[in-house]
Parts: C-alpha cells; sequence; structure tokens
C-alpha cells in the first residue's frame, strides 16, 4: 500500500462518505497570530507532498492547509469525479476547518488552479495564487488515447517508472535547464504513489475536457498573483498570459528557467513571490 514519505501528522475529512486527507499546519504550530490562511491546491495527479517547500515555509507565519483532492493521493478514489465535487470538497474543508472565507488565500497548481479560480470567482476569498494554471484544458492525441481504451493497454507503459516515462516526465515537466537531480528529487518523492493508482484515475480529466473559464475569470475580484515557468510546456506562458488579461486585479510573473513543477525547479524563488504578495496585500488591507 502506497504511504506519503514526505508529509506527516494528516488527518481525514468526510465528505458524503469520501474520505479527504487534510494537512493543518495549525495542529503542530498552534495558534498563529494572524488569520489568514493559505490553502494549496495540488493539481493532477498529485498529492500534497508537491507542496513541500511551500508547506515547510509558509507554516512558520501562516495557518497553512493543504489536502489529497479527491481521487489523488491517499483520499479516497471515486470512479466519476465533477469540478462541482472539488468545488464542494474545498467549501467543507473550509467550514469543517472554521476558516472563513475572508481570510482564505487559495494556492493553486496546473488542475488545482482551475479549482481555485472557479471557486474565486463565486467566494469573496482574500486573495488567489494561480501556478501554471489554465484557461482550456489543452488536450493531446496521448489523452484521448487514455481517455477511451483500456488502461491495460497503457498503464505499465505510461505509469510506472521506466526508461520511457523518464524520458517523457522529464521533457514534458521539467525545464531543460532543471538540474538532473530536481528530477530525481521528484521522481523519487512520486514513484510509488504514481504506480499506486488505478488506471481510472489517469482518465479523470475527460470529464474536464470542455473547461473553459473565460467567463468566469472576469469575475474573480480578489488580489491574484499568476506565477508561470516560462518554459512550461503543460500549461505554457500564453495561458497565464491569458488569465492575467482577464482577471483586473492580477499580476504575472514568469520564472526564467522553470516548467511545469517550478514548485519542485524554483520553490525558493515561488515562495518569494508568494510571500510577497500576501505582506502587499496585508498591508493595503490594513490601511
Amino acid at each position: 500500500m502506497y504511504v506519503d514519505k514526505v508529509i506527516k501528522n494528516t488527518f481525514t475529512i468526510d465528505i458524503n462518505g469520501v474520505e479527504i486527507r487534510v494537512y493543518d499546519s495549525s495542529r503542530e504550530v498552534g495558534e498563529y497570530l494572524t488569520p489568514t490562511t493559505l490553502v494549496f491546491l495540488h493539481g493532477s495527479p498529485g498529492q500534497i507532498s508537491n507542496w513541500k517547500y511551500q508547506l515547510e515555509y509558509f507554516k512558520k507565519y501562516y495557518r497553512v492547509i493543504a489536502y489529497d483532492q479527491r481521487g489523488y493521493g491517499m483520499s479516497d478514489k471515486p470512479k466519476r469525479v465533477s469540478i462541482n465535487d472539488y468545488i464542494r470538497d474545498l467549501a467543507r474543508v473550509l467550514k469543517t476547518l472554521n476558516i472563513e472565507e475572508s481570510n482564505t488565500i487559495l494556492i493553486g497548481h496546473s488542475f488545482g488552479g482551475m479549482i481555485a479560480q472557479t471557486y474565486a470567482s463565486e467566494h469573496g476569498i482574500k486573495g488567489l495564487v494561480l501556478i501554471g494554471s489554465l484557461v482550456k484544458l489543452k488536450v493531446t492525441l496521448l489523452d484521448k488515447f487514455i481517455w477511451n481504451t483500456p488502461p491495460i493497454l497503457w498503464r505499465k507503459l505510461l505509469f510506472t517508472d521506466n526508461p520511457i516515462t523518464r524520458r517523457l516526465y522529464r521533457d514534458l515537466f521539467f525545464s531543460s535547464a532543471t538540474p538532473e537531480n530536481v528530477f530525481k528529487e521528484f521522481m523519487e518523492d512520486n514513484r510509488e504513489y504514481i504506480e499506486s493508482l488505478p488506471g481510472y484515475v489517469f482518465q479523470y480529466e475527460k470529464h474536464f475536457k470542455d473547461y473553459d473559464a473565460t467567463s468566469i475569470l472576469p469575475k474573480i475580484k480578489c488580489p491574484t498573483l499568476i506565477i508561470v515557468g516560462k518554459d512550461d510546456k503543460v500549461t505554457p506562458v500564453e495561458q497565464s498570459k491569458q488569465i492575467h488579461k482577464l482577471i483586473t486585479n492580477s499580476k504575472l510573473i514568469v520564472i526564467e528557467n522553470a516548467g511545469h513543477l517550478v514548485l519542485y525547479e524554483k520553490p525558493e524563488e515561488v515562495n518569494k513571490l508568494i510571500h510577497e504578495f500576501i505582506e502587499q496585500l496585508e498591508k493595503k488591507q490594513a490601511k
């Protein structure tokens, strides 16, 4: 059985029969001086530990929450999912942990960015950080093959640690400028997890193929920070530029020599940018 060796001290929340695994820094740190709470939403097929550098850094300053979204990490894995499922899960997590929306800063990466920006368009949160997010899902021929054929045809080839996946993951998710040891670290953190996932989890994205944030992004009124790696092939810079254009109160930062997994590639830079954004946000709101 897969066990996360990176993130400890987690617990579960039952959401209509689906167990969601959660990390809450206040359970190990105690009370914080500020009510500002950061909620981290991982990508697909990610897990809490994708945020390990951010959680370790920010828990010293703010209450931080991260959870395995349904279908991922150590949370339950239903056969079917929808955007509404993830929006309801986020609302329930906030309510269960007594977190006021007005004190909440959502931080989403990739698919987690989709959930964060959708939620922000409907709720009055304090701030929003989108990392490698997207306006529309880019569907490839490989995606269609995975979505429409039995997992036995591709599960072992594409989602186990082998020479093909190592080359594929390295080229697709990381900048060519990223040191090899960073890629090896990511593989070490996620190898057992990826190999443990049921095949149908890799087909979840077919339920989001028609996702289009063009109409919802202008509804986001809270201050928004948009971060993207310059060499991101999964959610290219043009997607973040479009998000920036559609969200009036937003700032776009492009990080050099980083790809889609900028969380691993440039953690110190990402943390610095987010921290500065929060401090500026709190200063403005204090006036």
